[in-house]
């Protein structure tokens, strides 16, 4: 989802100035977002939603926002890709080895071409690669149970987001989720695929969620416990 033309605001939240930068949607229907990346604040609202309000959400969300302002960076995963590093991989911890020839996974390892001006950039696009097979192995198991039609998969890098799906049966989810645990990277495929069966997020879409993943409520709480981990 893009948003279009953004606007720096300012506010007090609990007794401090913070500005934000303020993006609005035409796409974005009903719900306000906040994302805090880099000690910044950005918001995500829909078009026509008046001021008044986002500055209401702002204030009954301002111990959470600030908590995520004063919170320490996060550590770069991209750090890790040296010899003798570490990712966890699709819920696999894997070790880190630069050599020879093409970047492969193989054996619980990750193996950076040595010959790459950017290792950091060769892994991440070995690892989009991984990303894909396993996101379209998901996607083919589920697909046919939930009765949606995925029509294209793109793996991408949102800022925002982890997954979307569009009304001409695209879905796009976020190549960063390799390194979540298995049942969140599943339960982000089945919320995209159940989007397609219903675009809002209205009792009946979530009914649908839960009848194919009853523990949806859980997996969903595991993705904003490690959001802030999955950094590259």
């Amino acid at each position: 989802m893009s948003c279009r033309q953004p606007r720096r605001r300012e506010t007090d939240l609990a007794g401090r100035r913070i500005v934000y930068e303020l993006h609005r949607s035409p796409r974005r229907r009903k719900n306000i977002s906040f994302v805090v990346q880099h000690q910044q604040l950005r918001v995500l609202a829909p078009k026509r939603t008046p001021l008044s309000h986002i500055e209401d959400i702002l204030q009954h969300r301002s111990e959470w926002i600030l908590k995520r302002l004063d919170a320490p960076p996060p550590t770069l995963l991209s750090d890790q890709v040296r010899a003798g590093g570490v990712l966890t991989i699709l819920g696999v911890p894997t070790a880190i080895a630069v050599g020879e020839g093409p970047s492969r996974l193989e054996d619980q390892r990750l193996i950076v071409s040595r010959s790459a001006k950017s290792l950091a950039d060769e892994a991440e696009r070995c690892l989009r690669i991984v990303a894909r097979v396993e996101f379209q192995r998901l996607i083919d198991h589920w697909a046919p149970t939930i009765n949606a039609t995925p029509k294209r998969l793109q793996v991408r890098d949102q800022q925002t987001r982890w997954g979307s799906a569009s009304s001409n049966g695209t879905l796009s989810l976020n190549w960063r989720l390799i390194f979540a645990p298995p049942d969140v990277i599943e339960y982000v495929v089945v919320h995209e695929l159940c989007h397609l069966r219903e675009p809002s997020h209205r009792p009946v879409y979530w009914a649908l969620v839960e009848q194919h993943l009853p523990d949806y409520q859980e997996r969903r709480q595991s993705l904003r416990q490690v959001e802030r981990s999955l950094t590259w």
